[in-house]
């Protein structure tokens, strides 16, 4: 048997909340997916409401918290269609579903999935408190004020949490050395301005759409004509700004590769210089919006 530790696409970020579907559950835990939505639908049903020590514990009231409906378009054949309903969970509202599903098969992926459920939280913490602009290089200063430091190491907790950063510094001549919690750390202002950069930008390809600006043939990849962009997008930067500060772009955006590549664009057919970036940030990312420094 094999032994899952991680559902990379399994589990999602939307509305500032760590998420997995319907979908996905059917598909990991090889169930029918009419039965799975059934499951969930039955948590809405007024019969689940009890009573205990007086204390109403209500499960619809519960699950109208943890689960959302949504609809997909699908195929059906002979290029018709039809909308086909699927729910959106939480962590608490994916355990309270799976609670029923037994087997040793079925304990292992639980444990894969809270795994990832607990890996793409600890993404989305350190997201929201600016955590990821802090990374190896940075300057920083504690945020009571005093000298820069370099960040020399990050240490991250057995969930992926931020802990503490090594940084470093001169005293005269001499290079000293330090571990400082990071969330006594704050970015020196011109990074603080960088990010701002980066995070309006990334924002904006987003809004635009991203599909319409890649042309990278490899979804691994974001592959990005600077001409097409001023051409396709309104308020960027100044040229030399921008590309300066897309020489930095690090998690949690797109991570710069290289620049002036030839692609063959997936767009036009043609061969086209971009700047090239991994993209795997952004699929995990895809359903939130981009920090904006």
């Amino acid at each position: 048997m094999t032994v899952l530790t991680q559902l990379d696409d399994a589990v999602f970020i939307h509305d500032q909340q760590v998420k997995t579907s319907s979908l996905k559950v059917a598909e990991i835990f090889k169930k029918r997916h009419d039965n799975v939505v059934r499951k969930i639908e039955s948590f809405f049903e007024d019969e689940h409401a009890l009573n205990f020590e007086g204390m109403q514990n209500n499960i619809k009231s519960f699950a109208l918290a943890q689960f959302c409906a949504h609809v997909q378009t699908v195929e059906i054949g002979n290029g018709a269609t039809r909308e086909s309903k699927y729910y959106e969970m939480t962590k608490d509202g994916f355990i309270f579903l799976v609670m029923g599903f037994t087997g040793e098969e079925a304990a292992l992926t639980k444990i894969a999935y809270i795994n990832t459920f607990n890996q793409m939280a600890a993404m989305l913490y350190n997201v929201q408190g600016n955590l990821q602009h802090i990374h190896v290089g940075a300057a920083v200063q504690l945020k009571s004020g005093g000298p820069l430091y370099t960040v020399s190491r990050i240490h991250y907790d057995q969930n992926g949490y931020m802990q503490d950063a090594d940084v470093m510094w001169h005293d005269k001549a001499k290079l000293c050395r330090e571990t400082i919690p990071v969330a006594c750390l704050s970015l020196e202002q011109k990074n603080l301005i960088q990010n701002k950069t980066l995070g309006d930008f990334w924002q904006s390809i987003n809004h635009y759409g991203i599909d319409k600006l890649n042309h990278s043939r490899d979804n691994r990849i974001l592959a990005l004509n600077i001409t097409q962009l001023y051409q396709s997008i309104e308020g960027l930067p100044p040229k030399t700004q921008l590309l300066a500060n897309l020489m930095q772009s690090r998690t949690p955006y797109p991570i710069y590769m290289q620049h002036n590549h030839a692609v063959s664009s997936i767009i036009t057919g043609k061969t086209v210089k971009c700047w090239i970036f991994d993209a795997r940030q952004q699929h995990t990312l895809e359903h939130t919006e981009y920090p904006l420094g």
